[in-house]
């Protein structure tokens, strides 16, 4: 099965004829056809055309169908209905804990790919700058409220995505990370990735009996989504985007003082280093932990690839 079919942009007409689901970008010709036997998920993002009847087939053949505006914010997922079994449970979950383990595993996770950089980039880091990051992610354990270790936790993920900016090319006009609307691809590339990272981990949420709603470090729509995931984000999304950024793919884009538009040779070699960094089996091993020590009122942990 290919792991997921995705419809970015405006003006695709997404429409299903007996056993198989057609996607025809704005302007094409021809659609693209893909055996609904073979499609675990469809993500659309943008303002497209969603034909009915494909709503339909999905619905029953329990294929998740996720909603993402043209930014890769989350807007609304439709699963096969099942009342989340475990959202009692998450109410009792020990927050500050099960926060403590994703800041960690996020930390951690970010500092290795940075260490990973310096091999090519000696330097990557400003005077002072690596012992500001890794002081800053010693002090974790003893930040005793919630407030505190969400604060330190933004700190340090806040330097990453800094230092992330000398590793690509300067003419992309990539300096932080931003969200909702950018002007330089690279932001472009990070929202479509973890667009897609999302709803795959949603889709094992939603079959572990999670609330997707109620996490610990992140408190908004989705959070116990983007608390699993956070771990996850520099080996199956970041590395893509910046291997995706130094080969230059994302030279050639189409720019407004609000959007970028990148070319469909990145759009296509992005998706295919997706189609390999994002796995889905890890990823269900790592919710399932998840939804066990919910169960199990214990801590949880994390064990994503390097």
């Amino acid at each position: 099965m290919i792991p997921w079919v995705t419809v970015w942009g405006y003006g695709a007409d997404i429409s299903v004829r007996g056993e198989s689901l057609f996607v025809r970008g704005k302007g094409a010709r021809e659609a693209k056809r893909y055996a609904l036997s073979d499609v675990s998920h469809l993500i659309v993002a943008g303002d497209n055309i969603l034909h009915t009847a494909v709503i339909s087939k999905c619905a029953k053949r329990e294929i998740p169908v996720s909603f993402f505006d043209i930014h890769g914010k989350p807007e609304g997922s439709l699963f096969r209905p099942e009342k989340p079994r475990l959202s009692a449970a998450q109410d009792l979950i020990s927050r500050h804990a099960f926060a403590l383990s994703a800041a960690e595993a996020a930390a951690d996770s970010r500092m290795r790919f940075l260490h990973e950089l310096t091999y090519q980039h000696p330097n990557l880091f400003y005077q002072g700058e690596l012992d500001l990051l890794t002081g800053a992610r010693s002090e974790f354990e003893y930040l005793i409220t919630l407030p505190e270790l969400t604060r330190g936790y933004l700190l340090t993920k806040n330097m990453y995505y800094e230092i992330l900016s000398r590793v690509v090319p300067k003419k992309l006009g990539y300096v932080r990370r931003a969200g909702g609307a950018s002007s330089d691809p690279v932001n472009v590339l990070f929202s479509r990735g973890y667009a897609v990272l999302y709803a795959t981990v949603a889709a094992a949420c939603v079959g572990a009996g999670l609330d997707l709603n109620k996490g610990a470090l992140h408190e908004k729509s989705g959070a116990c989504v983007y608390d699993i995931m956070e771990a996850a984000l520099v080996p199956m999304v970041d590395k893509a985007v910046v291997k995706t950024a130094s080969l230059g793919y994302l030279d050639d884009v189409t720019r407004s003082s609000s959007r970028c538009i990148i070319s469909e040779d990145a759009a296509s070699f992005f998706t295919k280093e997706l189609s390999s960094s994002i796995n889905r089996p890890i990823i269900e091993e790592n919710v399932l932990a998840y939804a066990k020590a919910v169960e199990e009122g214990v801590c949880v942990s994390y064990h994503y690839p390097a």
